[in-house]
Order: C-alpha cells, then sequence, then structure tokens
C-alpha cells in the first residue's frame, strides 16, 4: 500500500509494521553462520529455526482465532503442529511460507471495520482479549523473535 498521501487508519499501521516485520525477522536470521541455525543455547532453549518455523506457520494453525473469534486449547493439535512445522527448515522457504501466510493475515485485517478492533475474542489464557490484540499477535510475535534470534548471534559472536 502507499500511505505517502493521507494519515493511516489503525489497520493500515498495523499492516505496514506486519509486513516490515516479516523482512526484519529474516534479516535477523541471515545474519546467523547458516550451519548454526538449529542451535540451542541451552538445553531446553529454542533454536532460531524453531522459532522462525513457528512465525511462519502460526497464522494458519490458529486461523480459527481470525475466522470465528475464538480458539480452544487442544495439546494434540498443538503437538501435531510443532512436529509438522519442525519438517520446514529452508530458510528460503519459510520465509516464502512466512510471506504467505502473513499476507493471508493482512487480507483478513484489510477487511476489519475500526470500530470492530475493541470486539472480545475468546482465547484459552488468561486476560481480556480483543480484536485488536489477535491482528496485533502476529507482528508482536515476529518482533519478540527477531530480538531472541539476535540474542543467539550475540552468544554465537555473529555480526
Amino acid at each position: 500500500m502507499h500511505y505517502t498521501d493521507r494519515a493511516m487508519t489503525a489497520i493500515e499501521l498495523l499492516i505496514y509494521l506486519t509486513e516490515n516485520q516479516v523482512a526484519a525477522l529474516f534479516r535477523a536470521a541471515r545474519s546467523l553462520p547458516a550451519d548454526k541455525l538449529d542451535w540451542k543455547p541451552a538445553p531446553g532453549a529454542r533454536s532460531a529455526l524453531d522459532q522462525i518455523q513457528e512465525a511462519a506457520t502460526a497464522i494458519d494453525a490458529f486461523w480459527d482465532v481470525y475466522a470465528t473469534g475464538k480458539v480452544e486449547w487442544d495439546p494434540e493439535k498443538h503437538a501435531a503442529w510443532t512436529a509438522s512445522r519442525g519438517k520446514l527448515t529452508d530458510l528460503d522457504a519459510l520465509e516464502e511460507e512466512c510471506k504467505r501466510t502473513t499476507q493471508r493475515l493482512v487480507d483478513h485485517m484489510s477487511t476489519v471495520k475500526e470500530g470492530d478492533l475493541m470486539n472480545s475474542v475468546s482465547l484459552p489464557f488468561p486476560g481480556d482479549h480483543r480484536v485488536a490484540d489477535i491482528l496485533a499477535y502476529h507482528y508482536w510475535n515476529l518482533a519478540y523473535h527477531e530480538g531472541q534470534i539476535y540474542y543467539i548471534g550475540t552468544l554465537l559472536g555473529a555480526e
């Protein structure tokens, strides 16, 4: 989208930030030595690859929250998703998948009315959750994982 002719709406701003954050996540990933993408800083810690796999596939895995405004936690479904995403190991393919799923979310965001941003959604987590929260979650998650990946890079001595 091209926004220079007018002020952005809240949804347009979120779309802009989210799309840019996809690029930032993969810049972080490519700053690591390629043979260290699956390196874990400690037992039980997550590798950069695992975090990228999550970011690339989470939208499809939890699409119900966008489509219906609710998601129910299913440990078996979560385990299947974790196993499935673990098969994606090529960084270029993961970036394409992340762009595809992000576009799916962006297309959905474009249909949301600004007046609906504060509508409640039902999540299996404590707290009061709104449409604005779930639309912003992917952006937040991408930014969080970018930081984690740069931290891993620091531990590895990457530049």
